[in-house]
């Protein structure tokens, strides 16, 4: 939504939407690439979904994606339009 708002190039995915929002510096380079890795183990999970232990990655990813999430939203709500 910020990105069409601003009147940002559309990226083709979501990973180039991180990019573009980090080109953009409205979020880190670090963030934009923690939330790609985030995005990508989203899809590993809902292709593989039953092969992997769910209780380990919950407790793996958690602490750092609470982080991450909540660092992305005090970015995406400083933006000014």
């Amino acid at each position: 939504m910020v990105i069409k708002e601003k009147g940002l190039k559309i990226p083709e995915d979501d990973k180039g939407a991180f990019d573009t929002l980090s080109r953009e510096k409205i979020i880190s380079e670090e963030l934009a690439e923690k939330l790609k890795e985030a995005k990508g183990m989203r899809n590993i999970l809902a292709h593989e979904y039953g092969k992997i232990d769910n209780e380990v990655v919950f407790e793996s990813i958690t602490p750092e994606l609470e982080t991450d999430t909540a660092e992305f939203i005090i970015n995406i709500e400083k933006v000014r339009f």
